[in-house]
């Protein structure tokens, strides 16, 4: 009879860390309260397939994105076993207000980083994903996807789906390719989106010089690979 032995062995991290949590009810009561106001359309700039997409004020919101971009250092310390000290800016912010049959296809984004914020998950929408995925094994309605490298190759996980719960956030690499998959009910499910650059390099520049430098980041996505 073959002898038992104890085998020791270690996994190596691969890929991009992604996060995702809940994020304050009281920031999520906020940021919608200022999406539903806002006439500021920002479709023109972002890759999905909606109606209506609105620009928000990322500078109400910097004590939260304080706390969120924390997390998400801590986490990138862990999964890349060393510790960095990088603080971050929101160079632009918009909410997305997705109804049925719309959709966001295959992208990525400029920057350094880039979140979505569910706001609000009507219920409808989580019961037909709900029934899609009692007979299909894909993503279902309404899920957010993230790939990378080719989806054949074998003993490896090129990609990620979730159905988003309200409150959740996402936080990913910006060159993270992702896409939102549509829906048939008929509710409107809103979401806030954004991207995120680091601010070590902009320190010793004067205030203008930092938004001249965001503005010049922004236009670096739109004929690559629009926004969310």
């Amino acid at each position: 009879m073959k002898e038992k032995r104890e085998i020791q062995y270690r996994t190596l991290r691969w890929g991009p860390c992604v996060v995702h949590f809940k994020v304050p009810d009281k920031f999520k009561q906020e940021l919608l309260a200022e999406a539903e106001k806002s006439t500021e359309s920002y479709g023109h700039r972002l890759a999905g397939h909606l109606k209506k997409e609105v620009r928000l004020d990322s500078n109400k919101y910097k004590h939260y994105f304080n706390d969120l971009f924390a997390v998400y250092n801590h986490a990138l310390g862990n999964w890349m076993g060393q510790t960095k000290d990088l603080r971050y800016i929101v160079s632009d912010l918009w909410c997305n207000f997705q109804r049925a049959n719309e959709f966001n296809p295959p992208h990525s984004h400029g920057g350094l980083l880039s979140f979505v914020i569910y706001l609000k998950v009507p219920k409808d929408i989580k019961e037909e994903c709900l029934k899609h995925q009692e007979i299909k094994s894909s993503a279902g309605p309404g899920s957010i996807a993230f790939f990378m490298g080719d989806s054949d190759k074998k003993n490896s996980l090129t990609n990620n789906s979730f159905f988003p719960e309200e409150g959740e956030v996402f936080i990913f690499p910006a060159w993270l390719k992702h896409w939102v998959y549509p829906y048939r009910s008929d509710a409107i499910r809103v979401s806030v989106s954004g991207n995120i650059v680091d601010s070590l390099g902009l320190d010793f520049m004067s205030p203008d010089g930092i938004q001249a430098a965001i503005k010049d980041i922004e236009k670096q996505s739109p004929k690559k690979g629009k926004n969310e």
